[in-house]
């Protein structure tokens, strides 16, 4: 997007001109800097182990329908699994079969997702906002905390967050420039985000892209058919998944659309959360560039130059997202992924005015530069030491590799619950799981298989558990992890009547 230079009274550049400049100088310097920084922050100390309960459950899942040769339904735990679509798995599968069944293969998709995300956000602001608001807004997505642990983590909220910000940003070039190219894009993405996450991918795309397209007034608007175009276009991507599985089993439909997206958002049974759960998600975790917010308020109510892309895009887009999951009465903190970017687009649009202003504009410069640099290095030494450290507090994955080698080992079995970590970094289809009322057959598989390799929650679990377990066993402790107690079962070696 290339702006005509003008000067002021002053003689100063103005703003369409220093961002005319700084296009030509810098682009080159600025879009590597920004590569640089964000395959630092995302794929830094990536082999961290996988976190208790979410991580696991999907690195494993994609492990049993690579294994069992299930591609089409997702398999958890040997029963089919109609939570979440399948794209993510199919995405950690071909990791797979690259690099082979590892913790690392299955976060390098997130990991790619968030450091692609940001890529995607720098190529819509230098499209639609100039160079230098792309680069601002980027670098502080890039550099939000919140944003890079949340990326980094392997669930379906990284890489959805991703089709929706590459279908906002085509969509919103498509309006702007009319191509048809970009518009198909933006549908592509919308599909694929369907195929991740559901019909929330196509709620969360369509209305801002509708209002992107009502707010262009001078610009021709998109036509029905074109609209027919976009939505048909979106279904087909994920439309032979949903009707694969539906023929294979009707139960799907209810329990996938109605179940977990209709009533688990009108009537949650799992995480309910207040209406304000994400905004300290949102503004703490994308300090100090959330302190910006009030005075951003002001430039685009009261400012010319960018204004109607901050307004009619960027806010709105992100005002849709917290709007939408606020309402929600199921809420988890990967949720608001999304709503992060258009809120750093638009601070960048902030910052490029400010950093454009005679007045002060080297104390200004100081100060971003200054900022980027000290949030820059903490984040380094978060994604190198406290993220993984935070990793192994609360993965299994030390304790279980001790035993994966284990060659006389009769049965794996867990109490009072299931953890994926166990299953997965042992690489077993036959771990069995046993909740408080089937303690006494799990009591009886101990006496007829011993050499059994049990992993128990501590406390009062375990005790429940010793207190239980037959005379002729014994419980050999092997270790703890966190609140997990891992001990072989096995008979006495001298028991008597």
């Amino acid at each position: 997007m290339v702006r005509r230079m003008s000067v002021n009274a002053g003689g100063q550049l103005s703003m369409d001109g220093a961002i005319d400049r700084y296009s030509r100088r810098n682009r080159h310097l600025s879009f590597c800097a920004l590569f640089a920084v964000a395959a630092l922050l995302f794929f830094l100390h990536f082999r961290c182990p996988l976190q208790e309960p979410q991580e696991p459950r999907y690195a494993e899942i994609s492990r049993r329908m690579l294994t069992e040769g299930s591609f089409v339904i997702p398999v958890y735990q040997g029963q089919p699994y109609y939570d979440k679509p399948p794209l993510l798995y199919w995405l950690v599968i071909g990791s797979y079969r690259v690099f082979g069944i590892h913790d690392w293969a299955a976060r390098l998709v997130p990991c790619l997702a968030g450091f692609l995300c940001v890529l995607a956000v720098h190529q819509w602001g230098r499209r639609t906002v100039g160079e230098r608001a792309a680069f601002a807004g980027a670098l502080m997505l890039c550099l939000s905390a919140r944003f890079v642990q949340l990326e980094r983590m392997l669930t379906m909220d990284g890489l959805l967050c991703l089709w929706v910000i590459a279908a906002w940003a085509a969509g919103h070039i498509a309006i702007l420039n009319g191509q048809r190219r970009w518009w198909i894009a933006s549908a592509l993405a919308c599909g694929l985000g369907l195929l991740t996450k559901g019909p929330v991918a196509l709620v969360l795309v369509v209305v801002p892209i509708a209002f992107f397209a009502w707010q262009a007034r001078r610009i021709e608007r998109p036509s029905w058919m074109q609209w027919f175009l976009y939505l048909s276009t979106g279904i087909a991507v994920a439309a032979p998944w949903f009707i694969a599985v539906t023929a294979m089993d009707p139960s799907f439909v209810d329990h996938f659309f109605w179940r977990h997206h209709v009533q688990r958002y009108v009537e949650p049974f799992d995480h309910a959360e207040p209406l304000w759960f994400f905004l300290p998600d949102v503004f703490l975790g994308m300090l100090p560039w959330t302190l910006l917010v009030p005075g951003l308020l002001a430039f685009a109510f009261r400012r010319r130059n960018q204004r109607p892309a901050v307004l009619t895009c960027f806010l709105p887009a992100f005002a849709w997202c917290l709007f939408f999951f606020s309402l929600s009465g199921c809420k988890r903190s990967a949720y608001i992924l999304p709503a992060m970017p258009p809120l750093a687009l638009a601070l960048g649009c902030y910052v490029d005015a400010l950093l454009c202003e005679s007045a002060a504009a080297t104390r200004r410069r100081v100060a971003w530069i200054g900022s980027s640099v000290l949030t820059f290095a903490g984040l380094f030494f978060g994604a190198f030491q406290l993220m993984p450290d935070y990793a192994r507090k609360y993965s299994l994955r030390g304790i279980v590799r001790r035993h994966a080698a284990e060659p006389n080992l009769s049965a794996v079995v867990s109490y009072p619950r299931h953890w994926d970590s166990v299953s997965f970094y042992l690489q077993r289809n036959d771990v069995r799981s046993f909740s408080p009322e089937r303690l006494h057959e799990l009591m009886a598989q101990l006496l007829a298989r011993p050499d059994t390799l049990v992993f128990v929650k501590s406390e009062r679990w375990l005790v429940d558990f010793l207190k239980h377990l037959p005379t002729s066993l014994e419980f050999v402790p092997q270790g703890r992890q966190g609140y997990v107690r891992v001990g072989l079962v096995r008979r006495r070696e001298t028991w008597s009547e």
